[in-house]
């Protein structure tokens, strides 16, 4: 029987659960508490997490998608072995698209929208806390995927931002400097309604963001094997 809007029957309790699963298994392997080649243990994390291994297995399966864990058949699932150039190509990526929203962007955002930007802007440069910025950046970048227009972009950014490690990992106060210079060109490109310079600005800010990452990530002992 297909679920309804509001049917609590137990395959979709098993998708949500699922989704849970996925996110503290890309929190605990991007902010390095799992190690690269590491075997996850299914009974321990369904334990941790007080539900059967189904949904830990569905999760397994929807992370091996995203390259963060792979599994081999009879034998089990590891943590993923990523290197710097892994993580640099998946900002690139990242940026090449959101950059193209930020282009898609600069037609559809209207007086009222840019002031909004440069409100999340301003308080994010003078934010305390780890939390807070992260929020506001999140806010930030969401106000201009959303503009863009397109669902299937949006959908294809949300993707790929789940394995960033940004969420994940106290990023230095030198990252929240730079990227509140390159917000703020971001934010007069859109003034000016320049589609180049949004576009390009917004893949600069992301390329910049994997530098600061890689090097949160070697400081964690990220890519240094067992």
């Amino acid at each position: 029987m297909t679920a309804q809007p509001g049917d609590d029957s137990r395959p979709r309790r098993r998708t949500n659960l699922a989704d849970d699963v996925a996110a503290h298994l890309r929190q605990v392997i991007l902010a390095g508490r799992l190690r690269p080649g590491s075997r996850i243990d299914q009974d321990a994390i369904a334990e941790e997490l007080g539900m059967s291994r189904l949904p830990v297995r569905e999760a397994l399966i929807s992370l091996d998608r995203e390259g963060l864990v792979h599994t081999i058949p009879r034998k089990g699932s590891y943590v993923a072995r990523i290197d710097r150039d892994d993580i640099a190509d998946h900002y690139q990526i990242f940026g090449q698209l959101a950059g193209l929203a930020a282009a898609r962007a600069v037609a559809r955002l209207d007086d009222a929208a840019i002031a909004s930007l440069v409100d999340l802007h301003e308080r994010m440069s003078v934010a305390a806390g780890v939390a807070e910025q992260q929020r506001l950046n999140h806010a930030f970048h969401r106000t201009i995927n959303l503009a863009a227009g397109s669902p299937r972009m949006s959908s294809m950014l949300q993707l790929l931002s789940r394995s960033l490690p940004m969420p994940y990992a106290d990023f230095p106060p030198a990252w929240l400097d730079e990227a509140n210079r390159q917000h703020r060109e971001i934010v007069e490109a859109v003034r000016r309604r320049d589609t180049l310079a949004a576009q390009r600005s917004m893949e600069q800010h992301i390329n910049a963001s994997a530098r600061h990452a890689i090097e949160v990530l070697e400081g964690l002992g990220f890519f240094e094997d067992e």
